[in-house]
């Protein structure tokens, strides 16, 4: 770092607060315009040499925005819940203006949540945003890994491209509060055209509007059983209806994982099926019936294909060259 960014090495000190002596924080540098405060394009960075760079030569502007502790004062924080270390990140350095700030962040519950402070922070000029649990044994720090407790979401996800499936409504949970009078979420199934049967692959409750599920409510409600059909490999999920498959959607997906409740593509990758990460839904596909509806082998060829992506990007970023550019 203090090769390539001198500026940052002489900003640093006025962040660190009094006792605050030995240190490891994980954070980007970002390049930011002086006079509006905002941020600016990855590439603004890329420019700059990979040495011997002279702070009067640089003309970019670099703020520094931690989002993690993992090391203070000699004692390793590894172990500790995300919740306590940033805790002890915000006790132990404090925010300058244009040079070192703390990354936002928002304590979500709920999907919808998410979904709003992602589009939040595309308005900001940020590419997405970084889902960790905040607490328990999976808001552990792993160094030199993205496991699948962290989920990387970024405004593709918003824009309806990217990977998006076309699935089966074959399920209803009834809805909660104001939507106790509709579906407030469905259960989604592919169809495996070889054994001609439908495998569960997500619930999904995001992306609609009151009007959409008064809208879904009205045509899924004639489609309705109390037991699932035959033919629907139903695994763990319990709605509290069942549909006749008719009902095809567009949906997108932020991620893909292997699932212990969800039968899609079971025994293709590992005996445990796979599940949507943050499935949203798009339209309904007027245009298929439901044994048009994405198959299990493209589910799994998209897993596989996801994973091998991020097996690259953790040897990239083990190299301590590449830039991720994300934040």
């Amino acid at each position: 770092m203090s090769k390539k960014y001198p500026d940052l090495m002489e900003q640093l000190p006025r962040c660190i607060k009094e006792g605050t002596d030995t240190f490891v924080f994980d954070a980007e540098a970002v390049a930011i315009d002086k006079d509006t405060a905002k941020l600016l394009p990855f590439q603004e960075l890329s420019r700059r040499k990979r040495k011997d760079v002279k702070v009067e030569d640089i003309k970019v502007r670099v703020c520094l925005f931690a989002f993690d502790l993992l090391y203070l004062n000699g004692e390793p924080l590894l172990q500790k819940d995300f919740a306590e270390r940033r805790r002890m990140l915000k006790e132990n350095f404090q925010p300058v203006d244009l040079e070192f700030q703390f990354a936002k962040a928002s304590d979500a519950e709920t999907v919808d949540e998410i979904q709003t402070f992602l589009e939040d922070s595309v308005k900001d000029g940020c590419e997405g945003l970084m889902v960790k649990m905040l607490e328990g044994d999976l808001s552990r720090y792993e160094p030199s890994r993205r496991t699948v407790n962290w989920l990387k979401l970024k405004k593709d996800y918003l824009a309806g491209v990217g990977d998006s499936l076309d699935l089966v409504v074959v399920g209803g949970y009834h809805g909660k509060g104001k939507r106790t009078n509709v579906y407030g979420a469905f259960l989604l199934a592919c169809y495996d055209s070889d054994s001609e049967e439908y495998q569960t692959i997500c619930k999904i409750g995001t992306g609609f509007s009151d009007e959409a599920l008064q809208s879904h409510y009205e045509a899924l409600k004639p489609l309705e059983t109390q037991t699932p059909r035959g033919d629907l490999k139903v695994g763990g999920a319990k709605p509290d209806v069942w549909f006749e498959p008719k009902v095809v959607w567009e949906v997108l997906t932020a991620d893909l994982s292997l699932s212990p409740i969800y039968t899609a593509a079971q025994g293709l990758v590992e005996e445990r099926g796979i599940s949507l990460r943050f499935p949203r839904f798009i339209k309904i596909r007027d245009d298929k019936d439901a044994d048009d509806a994405t198959g299990p082998e493209q589910i799994a060829e998209m897993y596989q294909r996801q994973a091998l992506a991020q097996s690259k990007g953790g040897k990239k970023s083990k190299g301590g060259d590449g830039d991720d550019g994300f934040w």
